[in-house]
């Protein structure tokens, strides 16, 4: 049983106002169209700022559009002949409820208000400047872009989500109102839990990025050689390893989140999947272990499920999605819709990419 709320209690959707100035009235509203709701989400996220940690008003000289993934090489590696590429993020369900790839301009995928140009492109000079050999500073640098997008990502999730609160439950029932407003508050502060962790961690390498000093980070660079048909960056915090063996618990308010940091780089003949991790934390590490296991033949369709399956920043290109049985493809679209922190999936057997592991070094630093 739901109680019934009085009219001075306060609301349970936590906007601080009494019930009866909030939600007493939802019922009657008329609910609105999953477009017009997602247009008001996507216009209260937008915000603008420089993530560097030197930013200022009289340093920086106008926030851009920056990529997260190279533009010159990876992207125009996966363009079709019109410019564009495909990608899951906010790609909305069609009539039938079914979700399917979007195309988006390949100047705009994996762009964030993040970074104003000088210090976009100062920073990650060294990765688009320079071909990739995988120093220090430049697998340091695919972690700090992923980290940087991802709080950029969290920080626009917290901004909209009033807006999207109040619209979510416009027009239904007063339990359903109550289930709906929980559910949210419970996202809520999953989100928060996880954007103060990343900005514990950005702090550390905000420092290391100033002073020009990269110790205290693991990595593991997997290098293939082929088509670069897919693309992705991003951090996360993996609870299950590829057996599904727990790893940590994220919805533990008072236990530490671990982190891994990853991108794609662009070679000469193919790609690197660049993954990188603070030395001393033990979550992914024990991750990239249970990825590695697998040989060679099986592990560049493991890095694309994996991209598919936690970070929404993946792109690919449409020529080699269609090239995919339907059995892949409802796959790949399966692990895009769902989340990887609530629900458990199995990892296909399926070649999904023509990738032949080249080289695969792993640096555990003290």
């Amino acid at each position: 049983m739901v109680r019934e709320l009085g009219r001075n209690d306060p609301c349970w959707c936590g906007s601080g106002k009494k019930y009866k100035k909030c939600h007493l009235n939802r019922e009657s509203e008329q609910p609105l169209p999953l477009e017009a709701r997602l247009n008001a989400m996507r216009a209260a996220w937008d915000h603008k700022k420089c993530l560097h940690p030197l930013a200022a008003q009289d340093v920086c000289n106008g926030i851009i559009s920056a990529h997260t993934i190279q533009r010159s090489g990876v992207l125009q590696s996966i363009i079709d002949s019109t410019n564009h590429v495909r990608t899951f993020y906010q790609s909305a369900p069609d009539s039938t409820g079914t979700l399917n790839p979007r195309r988006v301009g390949w100047q705009e995928a994996s762009t964030f208000s993040g970074f104003c140009a000088k210090h976009d492109s100062l920073t990650f000079r060294s990765l688009e400047a320079v071909p990739f050999t995988g120093t220090p500073e430049q697998c340091f640098l695919v972690g700090y872009r992923a980290l940087c997008h991802e709080v950029y990502q969290k920080s626009g999730s917290l901004k909209s989500s009033p807006v999207l609160r109040k619209l979510a439950d416009r027009g239904l029932p007063v339990e359903f109102q109550k289930k709906i407003q929980h559910t949210y508050a419970a996202i809520d502060a999953s989100i928060r839990k996880g954007l103060a962790a990343f900005h514990r961690l950005k702090a550390r390498m905000d420092m290391q990025l100033v002073e020009g000093e990269f110790s205290g980070w693991s990595r593991a660079v997997i290098s293939f050689r082929g088509d670069l048909c897919v693309a992705s960056t991003g951090a996360i915090s993996p609870n299950l390893d590829l057996k599904s063996q727990r790893l940590q618990i994220l919805h533990d308010p008072h236990a530490d989140q671990e982190s891994l940091l990853y991108g794609v780089v662009a070679t000469s003949n193919g790609g690197t999947v660049v993954l990188t991790w603070l030395s001393r934390e033990t979550v992914p590490r024990a991750f990239i272990e249970s990825l590695l296991k697998h040989d060679d033949r099986r592990l560049p369709s493991l890095l694309v499920q994996f991209m598919f399956a936690y970070v929404e920043n993946t792109y690919f290109s449409g020529r080699w999605w269609e090239s995919l049985s339907k059995a892949d493809r409802q796959h790949l679209k399966l692990l895009a819709e769902t989340c990887p922190y609530l629900t458990e999936f199995d990892y296909s057997l399926s070649q999904f990419v023509p990738w032949q592991i080249t080289s695969i070094i792993v640096e555990n630093a003290p």
